[in-house]
């Protein structure tokens, strides 16, 4: 059963920031709907979508050397975007 937004682990923040999600064979440019603690959402649509449990990086695209981070995906949702998990 998914938390409801009072069971949330970490307070979200909704935040519009431009991020490179992907893996070795297929990235997208997105846009982030939220981000907290332990994870984001992006808004964008991939080719093949991820499965839940894909292993992928996400990178920050607006901050100068930043450092990609290794995510999960934890929930998709189709033609909108995919929940990931800071590993």
């Amino acid at each position: 059963m998914e938390p409801t937004e009072n069971q949330r682990r970490h307070l979200r923040l909704a935040h519009r920031a431009k991020v490179q999600l992907g893996n070795s064979s297929e990235s997208i440019i997105g846009y982030t709907k939220n981000i907290s603690d332990s994870g984001l959402f992006v808004h964008g649509t991939f080719k093949q979508t991820p499965v839940i449990g894909d292993q992928l990086e996400v990178l920050v695209l607006e901050i100068e050397d930043a450092i990609p981070r290794p995510v999960v995906v934890k929930r998709i949702e189709p033609g909108k975007g995919i929940a990931v998990e800071f590993l």
